[in-house]
């Protein structure tokens, strides 16, 4: 890994903390809150994988990910808005403990990263 890499790396696993510092806190709605979580762990592991493991998301990603979520919701009837709710909550339930205590570990484990700008 080159130096540009690090730099890269280390300020996508910043964001990663900082997402899941607001997911943990409601600053973000949880379902684009994982989306960004996904995201994020899939550029920093093109760069190296992170040595933690995060299927946890992966496997919340892969049930949520054709559910709408932020702005798509407002393109979707309020009945239809209102069945798909109710199997998401289903979906949050299941997940939401092991989600939680995954994002406490990144953030303590990732609290005395740098950014080396």
């Amino acid at each position: 890994m080159n130096k540009f890499e690090e730099l890269k790396r280390y300020r996508f696993i910043k964001k990663l903390r900082s997402n899941a510092i607001a997911i943990i806190t409601n600053q973000i709605e949880i379902h684009s809150g994982y989306f960004k979580m996904h995201y994020l762990i899939g550029r920093i592991n093109d760069i190296q994988p992170l040595d933690i493991d995060l299927n946890i998301f992966e496997k919340f990603y892969n049930e949520i990910q054709f559910y709408p979520v932020g702005e798509e919701r407002k393109l979707y009837n309020m009945e239809y808005l209102k069945k798909l709710d109710s199997k998401l909550e289903l979906v949050d339930a299941k997940y939401k403990n092991l989600l939680d205590e995954k994002c406490k570990e990144i953030i303590e484990k990732f609290k005395d990263i740098k950014d080396f700008c």
